[in-house]
This record gives C-alpha cells, structure tokens and sequence, in this order.
C-alpha cells in the first residue's frame, strides 16, 4: 500500500492537534528511510526491494538485481521470467543470480510473516513460565515486576484503636479496608484461576508441549478447559486472550493452541496446525519450477488422510503467508 504524504500529514495533525505540513512529511521521510531495518517507511513493495538492494555492496549482480526490479516489476511480480531475459538480454543463470539476492530481500521489514510453528518474537514478556523436568511440567506466572500488595499495617491499627466517640471515622477506615482485602483477595483469585487454566492445557495439550510439535495439537476449544476447572468460557477466554507463555521450546500466545478440528479417513479428529503442517511439508517438497496449485495440494492431503475442501487449502496457505503457485514458481 503506497503511502500519501498529505494523508500522513493530515492523520498527525488531526491525532496530535498541531499543524503538520505536506511538505514537512517529505522533508523527515529521506531520514526516516534511511533508518533500520532497510525498506521501513517505503512507499510501495518496489521502493521497499530497492531501498534494502542500495543498501547492499555495489556488486554486478546487485546492479543488476536493482535494475530488474526497478524496471520490470511487474514481470517480477507475475513471475514472467521469459520476458525479463529477453528485454534486459539475460541468461537462465544471470537471472537465478538475481532471483537470490531478490529472495534474501525482506517484503514485510517492520512485520514478520506466520510460519507453521507457534513460537513468537523472543521480545515478548510472556505472563506464564512453563518448565518441563521429565515430563512433569510446572507453570508459575511472571509477577516479577509487580510490587506486593498487602495491608498498611498503619492503617489497620488505626481502625482497631479507634474508640466508640469516633464511630463514623472507624466506619469509614473499615470500610476500606474491608474493599482492600476484596481487592488482594479478587487478585490472588484470578492468579489461581490463570494457573488453573495454565495446567489444564498442558494437560490437554501434554503431547504438544513435550515435543514442541505442532502435529501434536488436539482440537481444543474454551469450553474443553472451561469443563476440566468448573469455570465459564468467558472466564478461560479474559485469562488467555492475548496471554503468552514462556516454553522450553520457545514463547507461544496461548490463542494459537485453540484450533479447530477436522476428521481424517480414520475418523479421529486432528487439529487443523496439523493440516497446516502437512501442507507446509507438500510446498516445501515441490518442484519449485512447476508448484503445486490448491486443487493439487488439496489432493495430496487427501492422500495423506485429510479430507478437506480445496477452498480449505486456500484459508490455511494464506494462513501460513505461503503465495500461490504462480508467485512460488522459480527457475
């Protein structure tokens, strides 16, 4: 998506109530894209290769992979290899020269793509530490930068030593105490329940996080946890929504372990990352001259056992970030 300097200017001004120009946009913009990582603040996906392709050694093939992609972009795009080579008179292995540095390039520098595992950016402060010692696990919570609370051992004296000609004072004193233990009391609730929650999925998930295997997931759902701890969904959904745990194979957001489940021929339901994976293995199997189309990947699945629809193959691919087929194709 191309930026429009007068939208950006338009969009400060109004957020920040102050007056920004257009011009005072195109005047910061050559700093901001000068910083890392190369191609932040591009206007489109052409400027964002370019600006990670001047970055790099003045070689012959960096040259010309930045006059392939300043020129003829579109045929890049569309994969129309033929008529890069016949316009820029290129050979098969100039142009595979090119494609490589081209596929080192970053599309997205600021926003990393999905894969098929379920570990996210390390930079994540995750609410939940996981440990596994031989296959028992043990699930604390990250309350390391939170002060303790407790009680002003102050204040509670005063409401104790109050006497009865100053009833309306000790009434209020008490009072407040009384809504300040609620509120210990309600914090060191939710904790419990967020342990709970915690160990309820390891249980359900025990295969999972003994390997670290997507494969292994089982079909789960809020109201599989909500039954194994006697809570109600909308409780499981506050205490996991956007709640990340720290694993011995890496940090995961605990929403990706709620996937649906679909039946294989043997009747037994799997849980769509295991699809997921699968199709990750087909793509990365496949003759990257002629890539497979979603109608043919949809019938290698159907060989392995996983009957779904080809529109199915479409969700989860995009799911992945995985490109179709015409934009897979190499030479």
């Amino acid at each position: 998506m191309k930026y429009d300097a007068y939208n950006i200017a338009d969009d400060i001004s109004f957020t920040n109530n102050i007056w920004v120009e257009e011009s005072e946009i195109e005047e910061i913009l050559p700093l901001i894209r000068s910083l890392d990582p190369p191609g932040v603040a591009a206007r489109d996906l052409q400027d964002c290769l370019l600006l990670q392709l001047e970055r790099k050694p003045h070689t012959p093939e960096n040259t010309l992979s930045i006059e392939v992609v300043r020129r003829h972009m579109h045929e890049l795009a569309g994969r129309n290899y033929e008529k890069i080579m016949r316009v820029m008179n290129l050979d098969n292995e100039q142009l595979k020269e090119v494609l490589g540095v081209i596929a080192h390039l970053n599309p997205k520098p600021v926003v990393g793509g999905q894969s098929s595992s379920l570990v996210v950016n390390e930079n994540i402060l995750p609410e939940y530490f996981v440990t596994n010692d031989n296959g028992l696990f043990e699930v604390n919570l990250n309350g390391r930068d939170l002060p303790s609370i407790r009680l002003s051992k102050a204040v509670v004296e005063m409401a104790e030593s109050r006497n009865k000609s100053d009833r309306a004072t000790a009434q209020f004193v008490k009072s407040k105490l009384a809504s300040a233990r609620w509120f210990i009391d309600a914090l060191k609730q939710r904790e419990q329940t967020m342990l709970n929650t915690m160990r309820a999925i390891i249980e359900f998930q025990k295969d999972y996080f003994i390997t670290g295997d997507v494969r292994q997931l089982r079909p789960m759902i809020l109201k599989d946890i909500a039954d194994r701890i006697g809570m109600d969904i909308s409780t499981i959904s506050r205490v996991t929504s956007g709640k990340y745990a720290q694993t011995p194979f890496g940090i995961i957001h605990l929403k990706d372990l709620f996937t649906e489940g679909v039946k294989n021929d043997e009747g037994e339901e799997v849980s769509n990352r295991e699809i997921q994976q699968a199709i990750v293995e087909i793509i990365e199997k496949e003759d990257k001259q002629s890539p497979y189309t979603d109608q043919q990947i949809q019938e290698l699945l159907t060989e392995k056992g996983y009957p779904v629809a080809r529109r199915t193959v479409a969700k989860y691919r995009e799911q992945l970030n995985i490109p179709i087929a015409k934009i897979r194709r190499e030479l």
